[in-house]
């Protein structure tokens, strides 16, 4: 009879070979601790009832990932997390369209998936930024879309050809998240997944970039893209999950509205040798060898040796207010000449419904080009005012 490393029955083992990644292996768990069903049972009706094929699902994370002994803390940290409420994009938007007194609204995305009353800001959210989020069923859309979404899947799940390129096997769990996994989503507005990497957005269209037709360079969804300078932490072979950890990434379960409310990692965490037993609380691992400071890189527990802030050019009275990016930013994307239309005759589809539904939004830009940054004065909720990057778009 087959069973797990702590004898207990999993008949699922008779028929399925699939083999997970190591914490997750077969004999560690049972199939039904994440898929549900009967693991008891030898037929196979009755074994397959109740089955969900994506235990990351947020509408399942509670009796699956966050079943008691797994991840329970977490899985109520990301159900509040801004990737899965949306919650400051939603109240913004609908703000500056006059539809709401604040930006603080406490409007989600999951709200509206259970509410299909739309006004036209919601409309607009719905059909045009619908996809981003964690409550988005991984593979409900085809295309690109596909591979968005899935709660916790969206940032832990690899999914893998095996090696002779036959049928895929059982996906693998990762602890850190690839990058691509994050660029699905973080690729459009500050366009802060393709900069990282020093890839710009073209136009599309107008001028040729390689022998009187547009550049090979494109990207999934078929914008295209040249290759620019990367940034400094990528060209030193750190990825998302290497500043923003855990902590700030996954939240602490209280619902907030924007980021700058939540912990923040920012670059004097590791630059600024004072602050870093705060930096470490927030989950970045730095150490110190005589003079010198270590970052450690995850993906191969590499030591990098971290440059340090000179109190005497950025702390002195001049160049206190200015951010680290406005002085180290080489550039960055700005779309100028934005507009939307609505064609109130013609349907599209409702992200967050799944069906078309009456208007059909469509955006429009004048210029797409990138140059040394502008600057503006940001005056956070709590804090004092800083000259940061404004990106146009």
């Amino acid at each position: 009879m087959p069973l797990t490393m702590d004898s207990r029955v999993d008949m699922c083992l008779r028929c399925h070979e699939e083999e997970p990644e190591e914490v997750h292996q077969r004999h560690v768990v049972r199939c039904s601790d994440c898929h549900l069903g009967d693991s008891l049972s030898s037929r196979k009706e009755i074994a397959h009832r109740g089955m969900v094929k994506n235990p990351g699902e947020l509408k399942f994370a509670s009796i699956t990932c966050g079943r008691p002994g797994c991840h329970e803390n977490q899985v109520k940290w990301v159900k509040n997390t801004l990737m899965a409420t949306n919650r400051g994009i939603i109240s913004t938007l609908r703000y500056y369209w006059g539809e709401a007194k604040d930006q603080y609204e406490d409007l989600t995305v999951k709200d509206l998936m259970e509410n299909p009353k739309r006004t036209p800001a919601l409309d607009y959210f719905s059909k045009l930024c619908g996809t981003c989020h964690l409550w988005l069923e991984k593979g409900k859309y085809p295309d690109f879309l596909k591979e968005k979404g899935g709660g916790c899947s969206a940032c832990h799940l690899l999914s893998e050809e095996r090696p002779d390129g036959s049928k895929k096997w059982h996906p693998r769990l990762v602890r850190q998240p690839p990058m691509d996994n994050c660029v699905r989503c973080h690729n459009r507005s500050g366009r802060i997944g393709l900069s990282y990497q020093g890839k710009y957005e073209t136009e599309g269209y107008g001028t040729p970039f390689e022998q009187g037709d547009f550049t090979d360079n494109e990207l999934e969804d078929g914008r295209y893209f040249r290759i620019l300078k990367e940034d400094v932490h990528y060209e030193k072979g750190l990825i998302c999950v290497d500043c923003h950890t855990q902590k700030e990434t996954m939240g602490d379960g209280i619902k907030r509205a924007h980021m700058e409310e939540q912990l923040e990692v920012r670059c004097v965490d590791c630059h600024d040798p004072k602050l870093h037993p705060s930096a470490v609380k927030k989950g970045l691992k730095i150490e110190k060898d005589g003079n010198n400071f270590w970052f450690t890189r995850k993906k191969d527990k590499k030591k990098i040796k971290l440059s340090q802030l000179n109190p005497n050019k950025c702390r002195d009275r001049d160049h206190k207010r200015l951010s680290c990016q406005a002085c180290h930013s080489t550039w960055v994307p700005q779309c100028f000449g934005c507009h939307v239309t609505q064609r109130k005759k013609e349907e599209q589809t409702d992200w967050l419904v799944g069906s078309p539904t009456p208007g059909r939004w469509q955006e429009y830009r004048s210029i797409m080009r990138y140059e040394a940054p502008s600057l503006g004065v940001y005056k956070p909720p709590h804090g004092e005012e800083e000259i940061v990057i404004i990106v146009p778009g």
